[in-house]
């Protein structure tokens, strides 16, 4: 008898250790990261998108540091002959298609 009570009592206590359990799992936010876990396609998705503009991140910003440094070496070494000429010739080249790229969007492409 004393053992059946102990026993009883033990498993009222499992349980109140498990509802607590779970009860600080979903306030911790766990659970949505489980289901998270268990769903392959929307693991590919997420990830999918997190390159995507992760990419496109790089991109934009390799741009912008390219054209700061040649912005840059223009107005350094643009009085050296030889590599003055060629950075003058890039800054031009720059110059020309942001001028096309002006006009395409006047065109309304």
């Amino acid at each position: 008898m004393i053992e059946m009570f102990k026993k009883s009592r033990l498993e009222k206590r499992e349980k109140l250790n498990e509802r607590r359990v779970a009860e600080k799992v979903s306030e911790a936010g766990l659970d949505d990261f489980v289901r998270y876990l268990h769903s392959p396609w929307r693991i590919i998705w997420s990830n999918l998108l997190a390159g995507i503009f992760r990419g496109l991140g790089f991109i934009i910003g390799a741009t912008v540091v390219l054209a700061i440094s040649v912005y840059v070496l223009v107005q350094i070494l643009g009085n050296i002959p030889v590599v003055g000429e060629f950075f003058q010739e890039v800054g031009g080249f720059i110059q020309n298609i942001q001028e096309s790229a002006a006009t395409l969007k006047g065109l309304g492409r």
